[in-house]
């Protein structure tokens, strides 16, 4: 048999946006190919002090001081300033980061997330490798400065307002290519029905159902919008997703006056049950979210954008009548009763904006491993974009 080949996803654990986008072009893969995969926290990887404890410091900062966040957000913010950062850290830690692509070996290397680009284009440049770069941008409307960091072969983009974006901060026309969001298959092929999801959650069967998340993180005020939903919302069923806000999850479980229409999960690897089983969906502005719920064709409440980087998601949800953007709990069970009087079907909402760029992305995966035999596949051939999400 012919070895494997082997793909690199690059990746931060800073919220599980970008390991579930990875994972969702992984599972995407034709598992007729021959292909390994790997997904490496290529900031962890660097041993930089700081940068390898980002997923825990962007966790504290999201749920505690989302102003740091931002600061860093705005303050960096500029392909400049980004490309002289990680000139720096590239200095400091190369031995770290070379030994990792050595170990691995690569022959296509995926970066989905925007600090490791310039990272990964240093140590190509440096050992004289000659791996392709494709980035999966998995932002998609406020598009930070590090997400057209040069160096990357292509750039493949959830949406135009994304395609858009890189343009004016560079990247060329034609290393740009619109594929839509990388959504795992498990939502795109998802066939049980909302009663047999709720079966299978234990839950009830005929009660209108919320499902309320604050994404990986569990960020947000999550303790008021339970207990307002609790009050405001008396007749409905409440499912609660804290993620990896173990002190929220805590806090949620051993409350007193918590009745029984309110069911509280961890963190779930089973998100396209949860929301199969609901009837619409309170979310921070988290593109993954977002996404993941127009596939599943439920409706959208959007409680805030944590972080400047969600922040155009709002408008993103709210122009394409997607949902509502409600950051006052007592708004947000307003229109969540006026959703359950209008008993509308939700499920033929939104077929025009289904997705499914995973499998467009892991198409272009194996066309560039095709292409391997000429040199430099991708620079060389004129790019045809792909058009419509």
């Amino acid at each position: 048999m012919n070895n494997p080949k082997k793909i690199m996803f690059a990746i931060s654990d800073t919220g599980g946006g970008h390991r579930s986008a990875a994972a969702a072009i992984i599972a995407a893969m034709n598992p007729k190919q021959n292909v390994q995969c790997t997904i490496v926290d290529l900031l962890r990887a660097t041993a930089f002090p700081g940068l390898k404890q980002a997923p825990e410091i962007y966790d504290y900062c999201s749920i505690n001081h989302l102003w740091l966040n931002n600061l860093f957000f705005r303050k960096t913010n500029s392909i400049k300033r980004i490309n002289a950062l990680t000139r720096i850290i590239y200095f400091q830690c190369r031995q770290h980061l070379e030994r990792q692509l050595a170990t691995i070996q690569p022959d296509i290397v995926v970066a989905v997330h925007p600090l490791v680009i310039g990272l990964l284009h240093l140590i190509r440049k440096m050992s004289n490798a000659t791996w392709p770069i494709i980035t999966v941008v998995t932002d998609l409307v406020t598009i930070h400065a590090s997400w057209a960091t040069p160096g990357a072969d292509l750039y493949l983009v959830p949406t135009q307002e994304a395609f858009h974006s890189l343009i004016k901060y560079g990247v060329p026309l034609n290393h740009i290519m619109y594929t839509g969001f990388p959504i795992h298959p498990k939502f795109t092929h998802h066939k049980l029905t909302q009663n047999q999801a709720r079966k299978q959650l234990g839950i009830e069967l005929d009660r209108f159902t919320v499902l309320l998340t604050g994404g990986g993180v569990g960020a947000g005020n999550m303790n008021e919008w339970v207990s307002t939903l609790e009050q405001e919302c008396k007749d409905k069923q409440i499912l609660v997703i804290t993620g990896n806000n173990k002190q929220l999850y805590s806090e949620l479980i051993n409350r007193k006056n918590t009745s029984n229409r309110i069911h509280v999960y961890g963190f779930v690897n089973n998100m396209e049950t949860m929301m199969s089983a609901s009837d619409v969906i309170v979310s921070k502005a988290g593109p993954g979210t977002i996404m993941e719920s127009i596939t599943m064709k439920r409706p959208l409440i959007i409680t805030e954008a944590v972080g400047i980087q969600e922040t155009g998601n709002i408008d993103y949800v709210t122009k394409n009548r997607l949902g509502y953007y409600c950051p006052s709990p007592k708004v947000a069970c307003k229109e969540i009763n006026e959703i359950a009087k209008k008993n509308c079907d939700a499920h033929t909402l939104y077929d025009h904006l289904v997705t499914n760029g995973s499998m467009r992305i892991t198409n272009i995966i194996h066309q560039q491993f095709e292409e391997r035999s000429t040199p430099n596949p991708i620079t060389e051939r004129n790019h045809t974009i792909i058009r419509g999400a």
